[in-house]
């Protein structure tokens, strides 16, 4: 599916349900407002930037078969009794899974909305031991009885409450009269990082924390970030490329309104070879013949070398062609502080030069 009615093609998987009519039902992995279990979601009532028809709003399909494999009959439990000294922790994020064991394994029992009041049948001691902590799990009792294991690390032992603005600093008091100063005073406040060379740029797969530490906890939330707000990595493309898609990694990065912290890697995808390096420079043309190729998904296109919305001309796919268009462009194939001009069949722009190879 497109989920952006900017040009080109920004790519999201929904699971389809059933055919409704000339539609379908789904199941969004994007939560909307509103948005419920029992809630009937269709594709093109959701999704319309392509004509609003099936035909032309879904781009991809990937086709699950299974002939031979039974479902798994849920485990036989035991329910324990509640400890004497109760300990709540809270569902720091949407959909958490509630399982059978202590492992991403587990047979599932349930997803759980965020903030969802858990009590831990483990004492107090162990499950504050455990909160917020990678690779730990906690066994806990939800709010209908049901009895399972919960990811230490998607918990908090106080309800998230903070606003998609993050924590509003303390209104200055106004000053009686005014006092002349005789120096300016160095700010406190640490100065921005800057945007390495080559910095990529990425986009949520899901709703996601902006963070000021590189671990989940209650107590370090900026922000929720929208699957639509472009992050600008701070760290280099060579420290932050390994590290996109993989569970347990985190990348700096800054949001669209410049506010700076750690977002988990896992949740992010590209959004395409770019720098945020303004960088004006005219490259001459030649009538050179070497094609490269992307070596990423939605590899960006560009009217400029420089990251901008208003810069995008489009989006590629992985294994996408283009000829190199300038004299010496091959020397810099691979290279992560470096452009390349190149063309398509349709258009002429820029290119990241470490998102394609021969």
């Amino acid at each position: 599916m497109d989920w952006n009615k900017q040009q080109g093609l920004q790519t999201h998987f929904v699971l389809v349900k059933e055919k409704k009519g000339n539609d379908y039902s789904i199941y969004d992995p994007y939560k909307y407002g509103g948005d419920a279990p029992d809630k009937e979601v269709l594709l093109t009532t959701r999704y319309k930037y392509n004509g609003a028809k099936l035909a032309t709003e879904i781009s991809a399909v990937l086709w699950f078969e299974n002939y031979s494999i039974a479902q798994p009959e849920p485990p036989k439990q035991t329910k324990l009794p509640l400890p004497a000294e109760k300990f709540v922790v809270y569902a720091a994020e949407d959909d958490l899974a509630l399982r059978a064991e202590g492992s991403v394994t587990g047979y599932l029992w349930k997803r759980l909305l965020k903030n969802t009041e858990l009590i831990s049948l483990e004492t107090k001691a162990q499950a504050q031991s455990k909160v917020g902590k990678q690779g730990q799990w906690i066994q806990v009792q939800d709010p209908t009885g049901q009895q399972g294991f919960v990811a230490a690390w998607y918990v908090s032992d106080k309800k998230v409450t903070a606003s998609s603005s993050g924590t509003p600093a303390t209104s200055p008091k106004p000053s009686t009269s005014p006092t002349p100063s005789t120096s300016p005073k160095p700010s406190n406040s640490p100065s921005p990082a800057p945007v390495p060379a080559g910095a990529l740029a990425l986009f949520p797969t899901t709703q996601i924390t902006l963070r000021t530490k590189p671990v989940v906890a209650s107590d370090n939330i900026i922000r929720y970030v929208n699957v639509t707000e472009q992050l600008i990595s701070l760290e280099t493309a060579e420290q932050a490329i390994p590290k996109v898609g993989v569970q347990n990694q985190w990348i700096k990065v800054k949001d669209a309104n410049n506010k700076e912290g750690y977002v988990a890697a896992w949740f992010v995808k590209y959004a395409g070879g770019s720098t945020a390096q303004a960088n004006n420079n005219t490259i001459p043309a030649s009538s050179g013949n070497v094609k490269v190729k992307t070596t990423a998904e939605l590899v960006t296109l560009r009217k400029q070398p420089v990251v901008s919305d208003a810069t995008i001309i489009k989006r590629v796919p992985i294994g996408y062609e283009f000829t190199i268009t300038e004299t010496g462009g091959e020397s810099k194939i691979g290279k992560n502080d470096q452009w390349i001009k190149v063309k398509d069949a349709s258009s002429e722009g820029y290119i990241a030069a470490w998102f394609v190879a021969r």
